[in-house]
């Protein structure tokens, strides 16, 4: 066993075949940066940390995470004897709407609780920061106080964030990599911790270049490919949430797309078969009926008298 990762959570997890392989691997310094937060925790405390992959994605940021809640909730119940839940179903989303629902919904039940943000990249990328989704997403973190949580904000790009969470509203950053063994495989489960000035810097100083060199890291650590939880029904959560956000990209396009429909046949007087022309001789083929329609699902919530004004 390497000397710098000790085994945690053995009553959670037994092997009664190998006891001294209960439980699970986890970095000692790593350890130690948890248990301040856990004794301070319920002295009104919120705490919310970032995982981060470097600017890429596959290199374990969610299996760490997991780990990470897993000790959290542990200690919760050894050193303050409060049962928290720790199961995906109450303390991991993949979508802000879910992160407000089920946030609101886990800290009106239980306090001290860990909640992880899985894929907030996908909210918290800089071309969309006057986003209604992130504006929603920093107002949870700024109200979410009350419930003394372990915030976790997984994400590829930690320079993706606004500076008020990547500085002010974070407490560490954890940025995961991967290295190659002599053979020249790929190897997960290594990774870098930034104390809160350490990750202030980093941003400051790395954000125009993407660099995470630009500023020192506190210490690396090791983790190991272990799931606390049901990795199949992780993996299908994850893929059924993935699915359902582009599901709703898709939706959103149509929405536009109707809105110039109208726009275009509304405002400037083109007539839709005349519309439709256009598009067939530039070699896409959308039918008089199709831009029609999208007309009239607009009618619902826009009129030309709005088109007017915007214009």
């Amino acid at each position: 066993m390497p000397q710098d990762l000790k085994r945690v959570c053995q009553e959670w997890f037994p092997n009664k075949k190998y006891p001294e392989r209960s439980g699970f691997l986890m970095d000692v310094k790593l350890q130690q940066q948890l248990e301040i937060a856990v004794k301070n925790i319920v002295h009104d405390w919120d705490f919310t940390i970032i995982i981060s992959g470097g600017g890429e994605v596959r290199v374990g940021k969610s299996v760490f995470a997991l780990q990470i809640m897993c000790y959290w909730a542990y200690q919760i119940e050894k050193i303050h004897n409060i049962v928290v839940p720790f199961n995906l179903k109450e303390n991991i989303v993949f979508t802000w709407r879910k992160l407000i629902e089920k946030g609101n919904t886990l800290g009106a039940k239980a306090k001290f609780s860990p909640f992880c943000y899985d894929e907030a990249g996908e909210t918290m990328e800089g071309t969309k920061t006057s986003s209604r989704e992130l504006r929603a997403v920093r107002d949870f973190l700024r109200e979410c106080g009350q419930y003394n949580f372990l915030n976790i904000l997984v994400m590829p790009e930690f320079f993706d964030l606004p500076k008020g969470i990547a500085i002010t509203r974070s407490v560490f950053l954890l940025d995961v990599y991967y290295t190659s063994n002599d053979e020249g495989l790929f190897q997960r489960g290594f990774f870098k911790f930034y104390s809160r000035r350490n990750k202030k810097q980093l941003y400051i100083k790395g954000k125009k270049e993407l660099n995470y060199n630009a500023h020192r890291m506190n210490f690396q650590g090791e983790f190991r490919d272990f799931y606390p939880v049901s990795e199949d029904r992780y993996r299908k959560l994850k893929q059924e949430a993935l699915r359902d956000r582009e599901t709703g990209k898709r939706d959103k396009l149509m929405d536009v797309r109707d809105m110039l429909f109208s726009l275009v046949t509304e405002q400037f007087g083109i007539k839709q078969e005349k519309l439709s022309n256009w598009f067939q001789e530039n070699g896409m083929i959308i039918p008089q009926t199709t831009i029609s329609g999208g007309v009239n699902r607009t009618r619902g919530y826009i009129t030309l008298s709005t088109l007017n004004k915007k214009i």
